[in-house]
């Protein structure tokens, strides 16, 4: 680049700027809009809404936070009752020649025996019973814990 092609773009920067100077400065800012009564009514209408003053507001409040309380001291007491209706699911497991261990915790899992077959097949692996699972009819319940269950269908 030249000194003149460089001196030209430099005033053609100092130019521009000075024209939106200009613009900037002299343009007319005064657009403060004050609110009154009647266009915050006004739009609150056209909204479908109403205010409501703060006295009112906590009121409110104050009342649905009394309605809330007897429900939450409720809940506590169903609870007991749910605990004690938890039912104890059993099942003949059959493992064939063949089945992966996989299937054999899927199996598990779909009898309600096993929340996760995931988790115990990850404990199986860990304890390395993987290759340990008998091919044979097992009993299981689900009272039954992970090394109860790894105990009953492995040849351990």
């Amino acid at each position: 680049m030249t000194s003149k092609n460089l001196r030209g773009f430099s005033a053609g920067i100092i130019l521009s700027t000075g024209i939106l100077a200009g613009f900037y400065y002299t343009a007319d800012t005064d657009t403060d809009s004050v609110l009154t009564e009647e266009t915050v009514s006004q739009y609150l209408s056209e909204k479908g809404e109403i205010a409501i003053s703060k006295d009112e507001f906590t009121a409110l409040k104050e009342t649905q936070t009394a309605a809330l309380v007897p429900a939450a001291k409720e809940e506590p007491k169903a609870a007991p009752v749910k605990e004690e209706e938890e039912k104890v699911f059993q099942m003949t497991l059959t493992i064939t020649q063949g089945m992966t261990t996989g299937e054999v915790c899927d199996l598990l899992q779909k009898g309600n025996i096993i929340k996760d077959s995931k988790e115990f097949l990850k404990y199986l692996r860990s304890n390395n019973l993987e290759g340990a699972v008998r091919a044979e009819a097992h009993q299981v319940n689900s009272n039954m814990n992970f090394d109860e269950i790894a105990k009953e269908i492995t040849s351990s």
